[in-house]
């Protein structure tokens, strides 16, 4: 029987580390909002969660509506990590508490945004590297720009799309469509890149099949600058139906998506981090295989290939 020696222990050590690392590489973690949901316990709808994006595995963090604030939709980190929201109930531009999921408005004062109530509007958010904050709403097909001080939007243009969320990787500002419309028939389930100065969305390309029909989404970039969705998938087509909403992985490219997971009923919304890539850009398109590290097989696959290399090395090197 071979025993072990202090360089193999040393090499399956090293195996076991890289393969935690990438581990926690490849499983970010996202703040979004129930805006749609159902519970039996109010505090748990339109509440504040974090989410495992590789499993769905929730972690509740505290209530958004205890100051009435019940519909919040978009949201987005600012560059000094404080996070944003968007409350389609009041129009009110929120700063929420990471820790506590209280939401307060900006400035102090609620109907903040200058929008007159009663207009739907399904708001979603980003900023942008120069620390612009960008407003979107399908109800609108609409851009606008609010101030991150008082909640006071002003509008851009017509987008003539209607996009239910917002994200930026480098300079490129991408929007997420509309999935279905309130009769369930299909409205725009597509990934653009968004123009702010014309303005004008640009389609880059459908979700496709992996993309279960939806009606509203939150989107975000990963520091890594990979797209991530959320869709809601409540009452589709309307019904009764109470369905788990959805995780995405999407490719900025192509617009393709990869269903990873599910989770909590009527999410709208996500946030990550703050704006990405901001010194890099958008990575250009590899042509490279997809290896699945979001999968606990991948995981298991690479490591055991590490492994097997390792020895493979050590038996080179006893015999020579």
């Amino acid at each position: 029987m071979r025993v072990c020696t202090p360089l193999c222990w040393r090499s399956v050590i090293l195996v076991v580390a890289m393969a935690a690392s990438v581990s926690a590489w490849a499983q970010p973690y996202g703040y979004a909002i129930n805006s749609k949901g159902y519970d039996l316990d109010d505090s748990r709808v339109a509440a504040l969660w974090r989410i495992d994006l590789a499993t769905g595995a929730e972690e509740y963090i505290g209530w958004t509506g205890r100051g009435d604030f019940i519909d919040v939709e978009g949201l987005g980190f600012s560059e000094d990590g404080r996070l944003y929201g968007a409350d389609d109930s009041t129009h009110t531009l929120v700063l929420i508490g990471t820790e506590t999921g209280n939401a307060i408005p900006v400035g102090g004062s609620r109907s903040n945004m200058g929008i007159r109530l009663g207009t739907s509007m399904d708001f979603g958010l980003t900023f942008t590297c120069q620390g612009d904050l960008l407003v979107s709403s399908s109800g609108t097909e609409s851009l606008y720009s609010a101030d991150p001080d008082t909640g006071e939007v002003e509008l851009i243009g017509s987008l003539g799309v209607p996009i239910v969320d917002l994200t930026v990787i480098g300079e490129t500002v991408f929007g997420i469509g509309l999935g279905t419309d309130g009769a369930g028939g299909v409205a725009a389930p597509n990934l653009y890149r968004i123009d702010p100065e014309a303005p004008a969305a640009e389609l880059i390309g459908a979700l496709g099949p992996d993309a279960s029909p939806y009606i509203q989404a939150g989107l975000a970039a990963d520091e890594d600058g990979q797209l991530w969705a959320i869709t809601d998938r409540n009452s589709v087509p309307p019904s009764e139906d109470r369905l788990p909403s959805e995780i995405l992985r999407i490719d900025p490219h192509s617009g393709e998506a990869t269903r990873v997971a599910e989770t909590l009923v009527g999410i709208e919304s996500l946030a990550i981090a703050s704006p990405g890539a901001c010194d890099r850009g958008l990575a250009p398109p590899t042509g490279s295989v997809d290896v699945p590290l979001l999968s606990p097989a991948g995981l298991l696959f690479l490591a055991a290939l590490m492994l097997i290399l390792a020895m493979r090395q050590l038996r080179l090197r006893a015999t020579n």
